[in-house]
Parts: structure tokens; C-alpha cells; sequence
């Protein structure tokens, strides 16, 4: 599975990508490239099946399920190529909408470099805003739930010259089958406590539409409390944080030594379904937490893989905003 990047050129985060890749479960994996928003592109026919006219290759199997793709016939287009395979009855996606999808992603020659449903969970990302390749975000915005959609993207709409490797070379043209399912929450609606643990940085509880939380970390002290501490600073009346639950959330992190930023969800794909064990401190410190609640969690380096330690040098802070969980 690649993994979300922020910055002008694919591959060149904003934040750590080892951090990521190590505890937090991306998945619009293939598709995290910040570039310019366009006009949507038209769609084909509305069948459940397609054929290599107009320079989309051949899709077979029924909606819900990974569908075959076959390899593209010929040169590969210079346009972005958009088909609807089957029209769903849902409502529209719109700009700046969290959409959960399953999909799958090859090559132009037929090799395959990313699937959902190999993963065994659809992708949630943010679409319409850049988050995404520019494929993407142009093909969507205006399809509804419930359809299957297949894209044909140029390396123009992808990863240009630069490609992702070792997956995508560069200059490839991209070939995605995309099912949507559902819009999810893309920001919380908790009322803030008015409380802030004085040995935790200050966390702003302000919530802005697409804009991470500051966090403020505390002069003159570069090391984490030697256990774990959590805060809900905005209280939600959701759905409750259990020991195996999966959380779509947006989150920020930073490190305590020298407040170096690590990860945040908002200037990458948007909100991610993660579940809590897999992100050292979040299975003890976001338990009980409710939906549409934000979480401050200062998690100990001890609590860390020996090689993750080497990394950070210190504890972590996590901002974690609750949107759903599961």
C-alpha cells in the first residue's frame, strides 16, 4: 500500500512519512497529490460493463465486488477519460466532501498497484481540493453514491514526470475503477470542556472547517510525562471509543522535543478510518471517547517501537479529532 503525501510534487511530504506508514492506515494511498482543481469531466454510459472505445479499457464484474480490468489497448490516452459503468441513486458528491470508496488501480499495461479490497476496507478521503491526484477530484465531484466509475488518468492527471515509485513509473497513465459509497464526517461537532491539563501542550479547541488544531507546546519543557495522559477538550455525545474499534478521525502530532510536526491528516487526504491499536497510545487513551469529540494524547516514547525511539528522541502529542466510529 502507498502512503499519503503532502507538498507541491508527489512523494514529498509535509510530514514524516515513516511515522505514517509505521502506525497510521492510509488508504487513499495512490491518490495524495495537492494539484490545481478543474471542471469535472463528462461521464460515458451508465452500463456495468465497459469497452476500449475512447481509451477506457475493458471493466467486467458486479458492482460491490473487485472488479477485472483489463490492460489498455493501444497508446494510452491524453485526456482524462471518465465512464460511469453503473449510475447509483445517491446524492452528489460534492467539493470538499470526506468520500468513503472502494477502488482498484493499475497500470496502463494491466499491472495492478493498489486495491481496497485488497485491504478488506474501502479508502475515506477528502475530495475536490487537492487531497487527491487531479484525476480524481475532477472525475467525482457531480457522481453519485452508489455508482461504479472508471477514470483513465494521463500523467498529467496522476503522478507526471515523477511517478510514485517503486509502484508507478513516471509519465504512467493510471487506470482506476472507483465505487462509491458514502460521505462521511468530515468534522466534529463537540462543545469544548473549557479544560486544559496543565501537563499537556495547550491544544486549540476551536473547530475550523479543513484546518488542523494548534498545538502549542510548553516552554522550556522538551520531554513527554512519563505516562500516558489524554484529554478530551471537545466533548461529543456519540458513539463510544472501545479497546477494538476503528476511528475515522483527522489528526495532528508532534514531537515534544522541539515541537517538530510528524503527521496531520488535514493538509493530506482528509479524515482516515484507523483502528486504535495500531498507533502507540491511542487504544488507552481515546477509550470512552465519543463521537465528535477532540482528544489531546501525550503518549510517552517508551511507548514506542526501539526503532521508532531512535526516531523521535522523545514523546509524542496527538490532537485527534473522533468523526465515527466503528
Amino acid at each position: 500500500m502507498l502512503h499519503l503525501s503532502g507538498g507541491s510534487t508527489p512523494r514529498t511530504p509535509r510530514v514524516s512519512r515513516n511515522f505514517s506508514a509505521k502506525f497510521a492506515r492510509r488508504t487513499a494511498a495512490a491518490l495524495a497529490v495537492p494539484l490545481l482543481i478543474t471542471s469535472a469531466a463528462a461521464c460515458g454510459s451508465e452500463d456495468s460493463s465497459s469497452d476500449s472505445k475512447g481509451g477506457t479499457p475493458a471493466v467486467s464484474g458486479p458492482l460491490g465486488k473487485k472488479p477485472k480490468i483489463e490492460k489498455g489497448e493501444g497508446d494510452p490516452p491524453k485526456k482524462l477519460g471518465v465512464k460511469v459503468l453503473k449510475e447509483g441513486k445517491g446524492q452528489e458528491v460534492k467539493k470538499g466532501d470526506a468520500l468513503n470508496a472502494h477502488y482498484l488501480g493499475q497500470l496502463w499495461n494491466g499491472k495492478e498497484f493498489d486495491s481496497s479490497w485488497k485491504r478488506g476496507q474501502p479508502a475515506t478521503f477528502q475530495i475536490g481540493t487537492g487531497k487527491v491526484i487531479k484525476g480524481w477530484d475532477e472525475a467525482l465531484v457531480g457522481k453519485k453514491l452508489g455508482s461504479r466509475v472508471e477514470i483513465v488518468a494521463p500523467p498529467a492527471k496522476a503522478y507526471g514526470k515523477q511517478g510514485q515509485p517503486p509502484t508507478i513509473p513516471g509519465n504512467s497513465t493510471l487506470v482506476f475503477v472507483v465505487d462509491l459509497k458514502k460521505i462521511m464526517p468530515s468534522q466534529i461537532d463537540g462543545k469544548p470542556t473549557g479544560k486544559q491539563n496543565p501537563d499537556l501542550p495547550k491544544v486549540d479547541d476551536k473547530v475550523e472547517k479543513n484546518k488542523a488544531p494548534s498545538i502549542t507546546m510548553p516552554k522550556g519543557k522538551e520531554d513527554a510525562p512519563e505516562k500516558l495522559i489524554s484529554e478530551t477538550i471537545v466533548q461529543g455525545d456519540g458513539k463510544a471509543v472501545g479497546d477494538k474499534s476503528t476511528v475515522l478521525s483527522n489528526f495532528t502530532a508532534k514531537l515534544w522535543k522541539g515541537g517538530k510536526q510528524l503527521d496531520n491528516t488535514w493538509a493530506q487526504g482528509g479524515p482516515q478510518e484507523i483502528p486504535v491499536s495500531q498507533i502507540p497510545g491511542w487504544k488507552e487513551g481515546l477509550k470512552g471517547a465519543k463521537e465528535g469529540s477532540r482528544v489531546v494524547i501525550s503518549v510517552p516514547k517508551s511507548k514506542f517501537p526501539k526503532e521508532q525511539q531512535k526516531q523521535f528522541k522523545s514523546g509524542v502529542v496527538f490532537s485527534v479529532d473522533v468523526l465515527d466510529v466503528k
